[in-house]
């Protein structure tokens, strides 16, 4: 537990990281899920998660860029007064809902979203076991890496069967998160991984939808929608 808290504590700080998404593994077209029909099972998801890039800043600021199948790129993020998204060829939407636009983000829909980890600190206490294992690597720029691995209790709670990270050891780091076993909503993967790009300072409007369009975008508040 206290490697753990250590990596909540480290995904708290306002600093700036940005990760890669990697599907890891898709599940089988023949082995649709019997709560779902056909029709739901043979759609495909609209955005291809494979390559998206996530970037954060401590608990309540992101911004994730997704590239649509249709060749288009959906942009969504918080700046944490207000959360936004858009499509490059569509209005901005906006909604003081900090959790509105966060469908698209790995592990949102599993109660796991890994750009607000630290707030669903009792989820992971309460639903998974969480042991610190042996297991070693090393990052790319040479940082020794330390292992959590958390298994789900039960069925009856909501997320991956599994969770892996890897985590500088010394100041909690994230470097690398596995979600395996996710649950088969929306035509997602069964696993995925996030991997630290880079860890350099962006600017200090980063997280507001004003520095991702041009000044001539049209704006629509949520709240206004009937």
């Amino acid at each position: 537990m206290a490697s753990l808290e250590k990596v909540l504590e480290a995904a708290a700080k306002p600093l700036d990281r940005s990760y890669r998404v990697h599907v890891v593994e898709e599940y089988p077209r023949d082995k649709k899920p019997r709560n779902r029909s056909q029709e739901a099972w043979n759609r495909e998801a609209e955005e291809k998660i494979d390559g998206a890039i996530l970037y954060v800043r401590g608990t309540n600021q992101y911004v994730l860029t997704v590239l649509l199948r249709n060749g288009l790129m959906r942009t969504s993020g918080c700046d944490g007064e207000l959360s936004w998204a858009f499509r490059e060829d569509g209005p901005v939407h906006l909604s003081t809902d900090l959790s509105r636009f966060r469908g698209g983000v790995p592990g949102q829909q599993q109660d796991i979203p890994f750009m607000n980890i630290h707030s669903h600190l009792s989820q992971l206490r309460n639903g998974y076991e969480v042991d610190l294992t042996d297991g070693q690597d090393t990052a790319a720029d040479g940082t020794p890496l330390s292992q959590l691995v958390g298994v789900r209790k039960s069925r009856d709670v909501r997320g991956p069967k599994e969770i892996e990270v890897w985590f500088d050891a010394e100041d909690g780091t994230v470097h690398k998160m596995l979600l395996d076993g996710l649950p088969r909503g929306r035509g997602g993967p069964k696993s995925l991984t996030l991997e630290l790009i880079d860890q350099s300072d962006l600017s200090p409007g980063f997280f507001s939808h004003e520095s991702h369009h041009d000044t001539g975008r049209r704006i629509r508040h949520e709240e206004e929608r009937s």
